[in-house]
């Protein structure tokens, strides 16, 4: 079975410095969980196939009088994997986003349905939000264990910043909308709607408030 970007990610992981299990998890939600998000059991998973592929090791390393730990680390062909990996062309940029969805097949629901749905989403944008902003707040401080990589983080960091600053503005754009309408069948205005079409065509900014 080839490598996924799943795997790609964690090796990148391990090029940075070798991890135990539990802090590989623990560094991954720091980080590529705001870009690549995977599942627990994933990065528990991953890290075995990459070992049987010969492209990581697993050591057990002194932790203490009479414990030890399992240490992971990229090896030789590991490197070169993700070296050549990072030489490809990458897929196409998707997103993945229930309440687009829900709103999507509203109609097939209740008002007060999207309207959940909208305030559940922005609760949990504004927590990744927020997470992100005290990883950030560790480079101000000049706290951040990598400092020597802050210029590559600085990138995807704007990106995602910028992508949750307009998920919570939408949310609040599409709540004061559907607020306004009698149903989620008939919906309000339909000179709004028209209007939000006209701003659309135009490539005009509408849910961004920044």
């Amino acid at each position: 079975m080839p490598l996924t970007t799943t795997s790609y990610a964690i090796l990148g992981l391990l090029d940075l410095r070798d991890w135990t299990a539990y802090d590989l998890t623990q560094q991954a939600r720091r980080s590529l969980a705001f870009a690549w998000p995977m599942a627990e059991s994933q990065l528990y998973a991953e890290p075995k196939r990459l070992e049987r592929e010969g492209l990581v090791t697993v050591r057990n390393d002194p932790a203490g009088p009479q414990r030890t730990r399992r240490l992971l680390r990229i090896t030789p062909a590991g490197r070169k994997a993700l070296r050549a990996w990072l030489a490809t062309e990458p897929m196409a940029p998707r997103m993945q986003v229930e309440v687009v969805v829900r709103t999507l097949f509203a109609t097939a629901g209740t008002k007060a349905d999207l309207l959940s749905a909208l305030a559940s989403t922005r609760e949990s944008v504004q927590a990744a939000y927020d997470d992100g902003q005290s990883v950030v707040a560790e480079y101000t401080a000049g706290t951040n264990p990598f400092p020597e990589r802050r210029h590559v983080n600085a990138l995807w960091m704007v990106l995602v910043h910028d992508l949750l600053r307009l998920l919570l503005d939408w949310v609040d754009f599409a709540v004061a909308e559907v607020e306004q309408w009698k149903d989620v069948q008939a919906g309000g205005d339909p000179a709004r709607v028209d209007a939000l079409f006209a701003a659309i065509a135009r490539g005009t900014p509408v849910a961004r408030t920044t």
